[in-house]
């Protein structure tokens, strides 16, 4: 990898098999545009209007990342989020894929767990799991679901354990089958593999939980049979290291804890690992949030900043950063080799064309947080169809961080 100041999102990379040809990726974005499958119960499937929203994001030689995909039922917990272990949402990948590969991009599938952060009723009636019987607090809600107490996860055995890391080998075998050019783990945001990470939410005594190698145990496992079965270089994790999902995940020794974690996910040879930078907060502005990570201001960092996990990854393993950038700031890990590759959320989501209006130079229009998070009566508004737009002001890009 080209590790220069002179680096910027045009320098073209090689991420596992995949040769990009600028930097500027697509996060993974929830939408829940999906439909209701007619076939399996509690599953929902990739669409035409979801072909269109990837394709017109898609670009020769650049890489999109698709929404977080369940490995299974029992790994579901929202609507219109299609999964990728039924025949039916293959089918329907397969053709998104096929498209955006006629443009010249890259493609990979995000898989994802939702463990403790789902409700029985959407999981048919089975109890949700996670790394120990700690709950979330408040209240579970999404659209067209009505809103009721989280419930009490069960703490996963080691069989249950095991069911799970096959689910996503299955899940990560079905993608490479539908064309995709890798997979991401999603390991981040408070969603089951960071709830083994976290110590106040694991506080199991077993082999899964103690100490922070044995919090990383899950995750690296899984990590390992997903290399042997598609090969590292179709592999990749994301991790939120400062991730505070509604302010429950604040597991002690950080620093330490996702340092250990990037020096042993560096030995696998994986695509690319995914950090999300401390500044961004789904509650918390980023003095808030400074404060709250306080804890890791040790060991002569002067800032809380992805610099201690991009040099426990070594030189050989390419980084992908996400939060809160935009036009003024895209070159900024780039530049200082913070970062190989900078990842696009809400600019991404209020414009299509992202990668030749940063090229041109061209203004950016801004999101409408009310249109992110499906399902609609109509879909296509915010996702595909923009009635009403407004160019983002010079400042918005500090408001990226937050969840205006």
């Amino acid at each position: 990898m080209t590790k220069t100041l002179d680096v910027d999102i045009w320098t073209p990379i090689k991420i596992g098999d995949c040769r990009l040809t600028h930097r500027v990726v697509l996060a993974p974005l929830t939408r829940n545009r999906g439909s209701a499958s007619e076939k399996h119960p509690l599953t929902w499937v990739p669409n035409d209007l979801m072909k269109k929203y990837y394709v017109e994001r898609a670009t020769p030689g650049g890489l999109l990342i698709t929404e977080a995909t369940p490995v299974s039922v029992r790994a579901s917990g929202l609507f219109g989020i299609p999964g990728n272990f039924t025949d039916e949402q293959l089918e329907g990948w397969r053709f998104i894929v096929s498209a955006v590969h006629e443009k010249g991009g890259f493609i990979f599938s995000q898989l994802w767990h939702q463990g403790r952060t789902t409700h029985s009723a959407l999981i048919g009636g089975q109890q949700p799991q996670s790394s120990s019987n700690v709950p979330m607090q408040g209240t579970f809600g999404w659209n067209g679901f009505e809103a009721r107490p989280f419930e009490v996860p069960k703490p996963m055995s080691k069989d249950d354990i095991i069911d799970t890391q096959n689910d996503f080998v299955n899940a990560a075998k079905n993608a490479i089958s539908a064309g995709f050019d890798g997979i991401e783990i999603h390991a981040g945001n408070g969603y089951l593999f960071d709830q083994f990470l976290h110590s106040n939410i694991n506080t199991r005594t077993d082999e899964y939980g103690g100490s922070i190698e044995n919090r990383c145990r899950f995750v690296l496992e899984t990590v390992e049979k997903l290399c042997k079965a598609i090969g590292a270089s179709k592999v990749a994790v994301r991790l939120t290291p400062f991730g505070m999902l509604f302010g429950q995940t604040f597991g002690e020794n950080r620093l330490e804890q996702w340092s250990y974690l990037c020096r042993e996910l560096s030995k696998f040879g994986l695509a690319y690992v995914h950090l999300v930078e401390p500044r961004f907060d789904e509650l918390k502005s980023a003095s808030e949030k400074q404060e709250t990570l306080k804890d890791m201001l040790t060991d002569g960092e002067e800032e809380v900043s992805l610099k201690p996990f991009r040099n426990a990854l070594g030189p050989d393993t390419p980084l992908i950063s996400a939060g809160g950038f935009g036009p003024e700031n895209a070159n900024e890990g780039l530049g200082n080799g913070t970062s190989d590759l900078v990842a696009f959320g809400r600019y991404f989501v209020a414009n299509p064309d992202l990668v030749a209006r940063l090229k041109s130079g061209e203004p950016l229009y801004k999101w409408d947080r009310s249109r992110f998070y499906g399902p609609f009566e109509d879909n296509e508004i915010g996702y595909t169809v923009f009635p009403h737009r407004e160019f983002a002001k010079k400042g918005d890009i500090f408001k990226a961080q937050l969840a205006d």
